[in-house]
């Protein structure tokens, strides 16, 4: 092999790969970081909203079992008397 074409070769294949890089590269530091802060907030406020939901379905239960427990206890001194 000569050396004129190892070294064609080698300036092709950087090329071929400079391409390939700019092609395949990810986005620049500050979009990246723009998206990260974007898909934080969503998920922030699906937590929040999850997190609402969790707490009234709480209050829900609790407020059922209150009512069941006193009505079980008036039942039960209605039977006494």
């Amino acid at each position: 092999m000569k050396s004129g074409e190892f070294i064609g070769g080698l300036l092709v294949g950087a090329l071929v790969g400079a391409v390939l890089g700019l092609l395949f590269a990810p986005e620049a530091g500050e979009e990246i970081r723009q998206r990260i802060k974007e898909r934080a907030g969503d998920y922030k406020e699906r937590a929040a909203s999850a997190g609402s939901e969790w707490v009234e379905r709480g209050r829900d239960a609790l407020r059922e079992k209150k009512e069941q427990v006193v009505s079980s206890v008036r039942g039960g001194r209605q039977e006494e008397a």
